[in-house]
């Protein structure tokens, strides 16, 4: 126990020796653990993001009018506000068309002004009689009642006593859908009744609209589920054959896209974060390496008073480990300080389906960052310790 709190002081004291040195470590040694354990945060929510986005589709294809897959996509993706339209006799066509076993439209409604409501968001009309993707979301059942108002609030959805506000008119939420990390998360779906009612409502307020409100007779987006023994692109070619104009989007190669592209970004990412710890280590490496020969006259006299080798070296190793611990656990703190309270604005930003982490994950992330950056401190003071082996004693101190 003696031996190893000498140890422990004699690091201590050479660490408190050189303020600005140990400063500088420190300040590397964090940002290369904010680095890794941000990369971690990141690939995982980016990761959980697109599971749930292949979840949340829950339809085989997606009709949209031709030339607005982009803006489509961005709903999914981003919830970012759009409006496109289409024929909503087109619905019951494709709901005719061979390997088509069900159809559900969904009605894009965007506002001119964001002043129409407390907050900028996308509200989505829907069909609760044909709908087999939304309900489901919800965190409890949702009955199809006759004349009965459907309200269904994203989790970003910021509500007041469970009610949301459009055009000075108050409606109540009917229930709340589940965290998906896409979109989606940002947009209130009702039934097309009350969509209607809203927009009605918005005009008799003096609002105006880029969009018609037309939900009887014009849709935004088709939703079509597959029979067992339906092919995606035999039935895409059938329905583009019956239904000039649009545009069908297959949901599983949607997903290999988005896969593919958000890959090569998880890759320079995780790229960046190797990077920098190498460097880290290696300027490590070389910083131990010049303070073994700055203090060849300290470690002289520790060997002359008994000192053996293995306590120099383990000296040299306390160093390189307090040091990590320090700069690793700053690193983390600030990662985490940065990434978790505006996890919503860097989904945002990123553009890509995002869902944070849980609890249990971060601090598996925090503990794996720890870990890799003491290790990696401990392999840059290695040539330090072994310099410390080969020194003759009395060099030092003639």
């Amino acid at each position: 126990m003696e031996k190893t709190i000498t140890t422990k002081s004699l690091a201590l004291a050479n660490i408190k020796r050189k303020p600005y040195r140990t400063a500088a470590l420190t300040v590397l040694v964090a940002l290369a653990a904010g680095v890794l354990f941000g990369t971690l945060l990141l690939t995982a929510s980016i990761k959980g993001g697109l599971k749930g986005i292949n979840t949340r589709i829950g339809a085989d294809l997606m009709i949209v009018p031709e030339g607005y897959e982009t803006q489509a996509e961005g709903v999914l993706l981003s919830g970012e506000p759009s409006y496109f339209y289409m024929e909503k006799s087109i619905e019951e066509t494709v709901r005719g068309i061979q390997g088509v076993a069900a159809v559900t439209s969904q009605f894009y409604l965007t506002s001119l002004s964001e002043s129409c409501c407390d907050f900028p968001i996308q509200i989505i009309g829907f069909d609760p009689s044909s709908d087999f993707i939304i309900k489901s979301w919800a965190r409890k059942k949702v009955l199809n009642t006759s004349g009965d108002e459907i309200i269904l609030a994203g989790s970003n959805i910021t509500t007041e006593k469970n009610t949301v506000r459009f055009f000075e008119y108050t409606h109540s939420v009917t229930a709340r859908l589940a965290k998906s990390g896409t979109g989606m998360d940002n947009v209130i779906y009702t039934d097309i009744n009350s969509l209607q009612k809203i927009f009605d409502d918005a005009k008799t307020k003096g609002f105006g609209f880029i969009s018609d409100g037309d939900t009887k007779n014009r849709t935004s987006v088709i939703f079509v589920k597959l029979a067992a023994d339906a092919k995606p692109d035999s039935t895409t070619a059938r329905i583009k054959g019956a239904v000039p104009g649009v545009q069908v989007i297959q949901s599983d190669k949607f997903v290999s896209s988005l896969i593919d592209s958000i890959s090569s970004f998880l890759a320079i990412l995780n790229a960046v974060s190797v990077l920098v710890i190498l460097i880290t280590v290696l300027t490590l490496s070389i910083v131990f390496s010049l303070t073994i020969n700055e203090r060849l006259r300290e470690f002289s006299i520790l060997r002359v008073l008994g000192a053996d080798f293995s306590r120099l070296r383990a000296i040299v190793f306390t160093e390189a480990g307090i040091l990590g611990s320090i700069g690793a656990v700053s690193g983390v703190g600030i990662s985490a300080l940065i990434l978790l309270p505006f996890n919503f604005v860097i989904s945002e930003k990123l553009s890509m389906p995002f869902l944070l982490a849980g609890a249990g994950q971060i601090i598996l992330f925090a503990i794996i960052t720890f870990v890799i950056l003491i290790l990696a401190c401990l392999a840059a003071s290695i040539s330090g310790a072994i310099k410390v082996s080969k020194k003759e004693i009395y060099l030092g101190i003639r």
